[in-house]
């Protein structure tokens, strides 16, 4: 980094001095662990009031679609329930009363790793279900469904793997903290999941202004397992996964679709840390989360056992909800949690804000602000135009199909105009497959 160039200098000062260490939380009395990443064919959990071990599997069958949910900790089973996760997807979660408190140990696999990592294709199902059988779970916007990637590359092509230590808030930076506290492990789980897919490029991508506390290690232990390393300017929403894709390949990945249908293999530190560590025998029973709590400008970067709800762990913290807005993922994404959310394999990111007084929007200025912002060429004010008019035509020849939900518009409007608010309900109703009926001008 050349320190005679003011830019520089700007982004390194908000770079703390050393990576953060990840703080352990303490297992709480009960959780509620979710047996399915999607709402779709969650499988069956083993019957009520059972007794598991740490580590042991929850479901009496496991779904090849999905990962298999392992216990966090000692416990007895109870009853099925719908929770939300951090990405605002509902599903089904098992009741697990903790009845032991001792979580030093990781939990190791009784599973032996394959032997092979070498060989697309059939070669890489013992793999994928070695890592599934790990517990493995990254399902979250920048980083997509890991397990439904790999089941996608079995028969597409690989050309490229992607491994991002992007993070999109400057005071809450979890993937840069875990590929500096443990960059081994990362580098080592993104160059295994290169060489079952069979990709023919690796490539680590960091931010460019890093300092080197935080960048050298996972520099050096990414060249050490044989992955380029590509510095970029982190311009937010340069993490989201069409944005990714396409500057790195060029390729046009349509939002909600898998990277792998473009053939890159795509996932971030976290998910290849997960990788590393299931490679070395240790179940994926906690996740790492950051909370950033704007009310006292702190953040904290947490180890916590998967189906923990986010209530208990704000009251752990000491951190006071009664007056605030709970945001999971990227800050202008606007995804809105509630204390009863569960944390799992989702969003990497808390946000807990001050809430946001009652707006009147004004008119719309016709300021075509929201289109300089839009990193897809939308046009939200047409958008929002067709969600009040409710016609899907009008929708599409705006653009919608391409909104990657990054909230800029929303919060670049002068006027204040609920853009994203309306997007959203828009893309649902077309998602829904219902005949819209178009309102007359």
């Amino acid at each position: 980094m050349h320190t005679k160039d003011p830019s520089a200098i700007a982004h390194a000062s908000l770079w703390p001095a050393i990576p953060p260490a990840l703080r352990e939380v303490e297992l709480p009395q009960r959780l509620l662990v979710p047996l399915s990443g999607r709402a779709a064919a969650a499988p069956a959990a083993k019957s009520s009031g059972a007794s598991v071990r740490r580590g042991e599997t929850l479901i009496e069958i496991a779904s090849e679609s999905s990962h298999v949910s392992l216990a966090p900790a000692y416990g007895t089973m109870g009853s099925l329930q719908q929770v939300f996760l951090s990405n605002g997807r509902l599903v089904d979660a098992v009741e697990l009363a903790v009845v032991a408190q001792d979580s030093s140990q990781a939990a190791q696999l009784n599973l032996e790793p394959p032997k092979d990592a070498e060989g697309r294709g059939p070669g890489m199902v013992p793999w994928i279900n070695y890592l599934r059988q790990a517990g493995l779970w990254a399902d979250r916007h920048a980083s997509p469904d890991l397990i439904g990637q790999l089941n996608q590359a079995v028969s597409r092509p690989i050309d490229m793997l992607i491994c991002s230590v992007l993070d999109t808030d400057a005071g809450l930076r979890l993937n840069a903290a875990l590929s500096a506290r443990q960059p081994d492990q990362v580098a080592a789980g993104a160059a295994l999941l290169a060489k079952i897919c069979g990709a023919r490029r690796a490539v680590m991508v960091m931010e460019a202004y890093a300092t080197p506390a935080w960048a050298l290690p996972i520099r050096e232990a990414a060249q050490r397992a044989g992955l380029e390393v590509l510095d970029v300017i982190n311009e937010y929403p340069q993490s989201d996964p069409t944005l990714m894709v396409f500057s790195l390949r060029h390729r046009r990945l349509r939002p909600g679709q898998l990277p792998t249908t473009q053939g890159v293999l795509l996932l971030d530190a976290a998910a290849a840390l997960a990788v590393g560590q299931a490679a070395m025998g240790q179940a994926a029973l906690s996740t790492p989360l950051g909370i950033h709590d704007h009310f006292h400008r702190r953040a904290h970067f947490l180890d916590l056992p998967m189906g923990m709800l986010l209530g208990d762990l704000l009251d752990w913290l000491q951190i006071p909800t009664d007056s605030a807005m709970l945001r999971g993922g990227d800050l202008l994404r606007d995804m809105r949690l509630s204390r009863q959310c569960v944390i799992g394999g989702a969003e990497l990111a808390i946000h807990v804000t001050a809430p946001e007084p009652p707006l009147n929007p004004d008119p719309c200025m016709r300021c075509g602000w929201c289109m300089e912002a839009c990193p897809t060429l939308l046009h939200p004010a047409s958008a929002l135009e067709a969600a009040q008019r409710n016609d899907a035509a009008m929708a599409r020849r705006a653009g919608i199909d391409s909104c990657i939900e990054c909230g800029l518009c929303s919060y670049v409007c002068p006027s204040k105009l609920p853009l994203l608010g309306s997007i959203r309900r828009m893309r649902s109703l077309l998602a829904s497959g219902q005949r819209l009926e178009p309102t007359k001008r």
